[in-house]
């Protein structure tokens, strides 16, 4: 074992002394190859590079999303999540690079990127409706406070990174504050595209005067590539604390949020779970308030026609013969809606205790429905669906919400069972008929 060591410890010393000498040069220009053929790949996919000025050990360059269509297209190819509508609206927008070689031992190639311009459109409508704060975002802009820095290694397979602290207030007729500290992120790349990421948010705030209070604390996200597409992946979430107050009407606050969703794609229908959990919600409403303690949620969709739901996204309103079809096939799947949990272990209403909830629901369409008879006749849309529910409750809480007369009105039509201390409904819904506690309706 000594051996072993000495010998990798030696390993890793000539490794260091060629990096800092002769293979250091060789590193910076198998960057520069590098930088020079991703750039040729984005000019390819809606990008424009302007003023490039490259020297020995660094460059500059401008960055402008003059394609969008292109642009989007390429980075959801690249595996980025992001929202395809109005895809117009990012033109004029530009980044200033500024690329550095070999900065230290990690960082082959370390970038700072800025905003350099707001897209058209933002520009016309700010102008227009508020050209003060216009005038303080292209303050920003010039001081480069909206700032990414990024460090890659020398595979350029792995990076790191944090964006600049954000600490602005902008004054009108309201004065509002946006602060934003400790946003990391790191992660790597596998056959250019990204394969994990794991991003750190240590506070997020907006101050509105006394009116508007809305505060994160310790957001900590993953995503990792599970397959062959971008649908195939797990991502993860936590939040420490999540408080929102708007004057004396509404407070809310959250505690210990966290959760992880799967999406797997197979024979082009994808399958997505989620799965969340809270140890305390605190909700105020004028006078009313509620907390809820270790509250769960479990979801799982399966049979989704992916493809023909983005096509739907992307359809004209206007085209109904086009989101017929196009719904048609989604619903045709065999489409299924699984909520195997949501509950809360203690349910507290105005400082008293109510007990626990339980609730679990599947619902499914056959694959039989055809759509354009179902819009002649809806009872065909109703024989195709099947569902069930389970609901259990605390006689307390059951109690309380005999307080609304509606409630009152379906219990009393209606009565639950009492199973192991809890008040119990059980759902059924199959081609048309209704079961309530075994009783048909």
């Amino acid at each position: 074992m000594r051996k072993i060591g000495f010998g990798l410890i030696g390993i890793l010393a000539l490794a260091a002394i060629y990096y800092f000498t002769s293979g250091s040069t060789r590193v910076t220009e198998e960057m520069k190859k590098q930088v020079n053929h991703e750039l040729t790949t984005l000019q390819q996919n809606g990008f424009g590079i302007e003023n490039r000025e490259v020297g020995k050990t660094q460059e500059h360059f401008i960055l402008d999303f003059s394609e969008p269509e292109k642009i989007i297209a390429y980075l959801k190819h690249q595996g980025v999540q992001i929202n395809t509508k109005n895809l117009s609206s990012l033109k004029g927008m530009k980044f200033a690079v500024d690329a550095k070689y070999l900065k230290d031992a990690y960082s082959a190639l370390s970038t700072d990127i800025s905003v350099k311009a707001l897209p058209d459109e933002v520009v016309a409508a700010l102008q227009k409706k508020d050209p003060g704060l216009l005038a303080h975002i292209n303050k920003m802009i010039d001081n480069k406070s909206l700032l990414v820095h990024v460090d890659f290694n020398k595979l350029l397979n792995g990076f790191k990174g944090y964006v600049k602290d954000i600490n602005e207030t902008f004054s009108d007729d309201v004065s509002v504050n946006l602060l934003a500290q400790g946003m990391t992120f790191e992660g790597s790349l596998a056959n250019e595209k990204l394969k994990t990421l794991k991003q750190h948010i240590a506070q997020l705030s907006l101050h509105a005067d006394k009116a508007v209070e809305v505060v994160l604390k310790n957001l900590t996200a993953t995503y990792t590539l599970t397959g062959a597409t971008n649908y195939d992946a797990q991502t993860t979430y936590s939040v420490e604390n999540l408080k929102a107050y708007a004057a004396d009407d509404f407070q809310m606050e959250g505690v210990n949020i966290k959760g992880t969703s799967t999406t797997a794609l197979h024979n082009k229908l994808l399958k997505s779970s989620a799965s969340s959990t809270i140890e305390k919600i605190t909700l105020q409403e004028k006078q009313n308030r509620y907390a809820l303690t270790e509250t769960s949620l479990d979801v799982t969709l399966d049979n989704l026609d992916i493809e023909a739901f983005e096509k739907l996204q992307k359809t004209d309103p206007r085209d109904r013969l086009a989101i017929n079809k196009l719904s048609e096939q989604i619903l045709t799947q065999g489409i299924e809606l699984n909520i195997s949990n949501l509950s809360s272990k203690e349910v507290n209403i105005q400082h008293q205790p109510m007990g626990s909830f339980h609730l679990n629901a599947y619902g499914k369409i056959d694959s039989s429905l055809d759509l354009t008879a179902a819009q002649q006749n809806p009872l065909i849309l109703l024989q195709a669906l099947s569902a069930k529910t389970h609901i259990e409750a605390s006689p307390a809480l059951f109690s309380h919400l005999m307080q609304d007369p509606r409630a009152m009105m379906v219990m009393m039509l209606i009565p639950p069972q009492e199973k192991n201390g809890q008040k119990v409904y059980d759902l059924k819904y199959l081609k048309g008929k209704l079961t309530v506690n075994g009783v048909s309706f």
